[in-house]
């Protein structure tokens, strides 16, 4: 296996993308910019998404059926991260409040 980094390569939420770029807070939830800040640091850190699971444990997932290859850590209760690995990097990262959301691999 190669060595290298998961960098991040294009997001999905545009205040996700605000934040990790500028440092802005709008469109995100006040309460979870901490964690959203530590999980965005993990991501571009990571050398494989097990690396994530062994960091995130039980909040650390990859979704099944429809969402194979899409790839959740949780922020608080029902908001995640979610991302995709293509080409070595960390592809369509989106903030979503999970509730009654079908998740889906592009």
């Amino acid at each position: 296996m190669e060595d290298f980094t998961l960098a991040i390569k294009s997001f999905s939420h545009k205040g996700l993308k605000q934040f990790y770029f500028h440092g802005t807070q709008s469109g995100l939830n006040a309460n979870h910019i901490d964690s959203i800040g530590f999980i965005l640091d993990a991501v571009e850190a990571s050398h494989h998404p097990q690396d994530l699971k062994a960091i995130y444990a039980n909040k650390f997932s990859e979704k099944k059926g429809a969402g194979k290859g899409v790839y959740s850590i949780e922020v608080n209760g029902n908001w995640r991260v979610t991302f995709q690995i293509q080409d070595e990097g960390a592809v369509f990262l989106d903030y979503v409040d999970y509730h009654g959301k079908k998740i889906k691999a592009r």
